[in-house]
């Protein structure tokens, strides 16, 4: 199989605190209709834009209102197309709809949440980077169940950043401190883990992980030191994006089924942008030929 190369299609937005702009731009996802939600974290606001990025609309400020947001991290969309949205220092969970009007929060729980996802069947997963675990609240908001601690056991997670739920439920999660992506049944039984020695990287002893995202055919794509993977479901690793395709800092990403990747990106200079990548999925379909969900350890 030769595979090509991702490339850059457009960037959007730089540097600022004007519509358009941000401040650390975190978490991301594409919605139901194509338009894509960034959360712009040090501006305290969500940003909508088409999916040809132009600037649509954006809603919060700096604040304790249920209406606002005190450094807002990652954000996700339901099945019914609303937005939900990790305030981290406010300690809650909020469900916006797509113009910004406030539907649900869910508090109390937590210390400090980071990642999140939804399941096809409304439950919202969390990290919480403080708790070092993960956090499942049913679709109305109340306490599920929770796994993980802090340690460095399999079990176990040192700040846990982002996380991805698939069509069965299996919880995907970026252990940073330890290093590894850890898959998981929805009650919380590890199936496997991938670390250090997995990625092969030369002369590295420590794997920067952040955002990660299903695509299509339930691969994960995941952003390590600087790069961009896909774990094909096999249990493969495949780097698909580097600092020549244009990544230079990227934090969070987001699979579009129009074929791209959208990914949020800023360094300690002037750049804070979201990129927009091709992706072709048809490229990795064939080196598919077993299901590691069914592994469990």
């Amino acid at each position: 199989m030769e595979t090509k190369k991702t490339a850059v299609i457009r960037h959007i937005g730089k540097r600022g605190r004007g519509k358009g702009q941000f401040m650390s731009p975190c978490g991301v996802a594409v919605t139901l209709t194509g338009d894509i939600a960034v959360v712009d974290t040090e501006n305290h606001r969500i940003q909508i834009f088409n999916e040809n990025g132009s600037f649509k609309s954006k809603f919060g400020s700096k604040g304790c209102k249920v209406d606002q947001f005190n450094y807002p991290l990652d954000i996700a969309v339901t099945t019914q197309n609303r937005l939900v949205v990790t305030d981290s220092v406010n300690a809650c969970v909020k469900v916006f709809t797509i113009d910004g009007q406030l539907v649900q929060m869910c508090g109390g729980d937590f210390d400090f949440p980071y990642g999140v996802a939804v399941s096809y069947d409304g439950y919202f997963i969390v990290t919480d980077i403080f708790k070092h675990s993960v956090i499942i609240l049913d679709p109305e908001g109340s306490p599920h169940h929770s796994f993980g601690g802090f340690g460095s056991g399999v079990k176990q997670f040192d700040h846990p950043y982002f996380v991805a739920v698939d069509q069965s439920k299996q919880i995907i999660v970026t252990d940073s401190g330890n290093s590894s992506i850890k898959l998981f049944h929805f009650d919380g039984k590890l199936l496997r883990m991938f670390s250090q020695n997995d990625f092969k990287l030369i002369n590295e002893t420590f794997l920067n992980l952040q955002g990660l995202c299903l695509d299509g055919d339930g691969n994960t794509i995941v952003i390590c030191n600087s790069n961009i993977y896909i774990l094909i479901k096999n249990g493969r690793l495949w780097e698909i994006l580097t600092t020549e395709d244009g990544v230079f800092s990227p934090k969070s990403l987001s699979y579009s089924p129009s074929g791209y990747l959208v990914v949020t990106q800023y360094d300690t200079g002037k750049r804070h942008e979201l990129t927009v990548f091709r992706y072709r999925q048809e490229d990795f379909r064939s080196l598919n030929s077993a299901q590691f969900y069914a592994i469990s350890i």
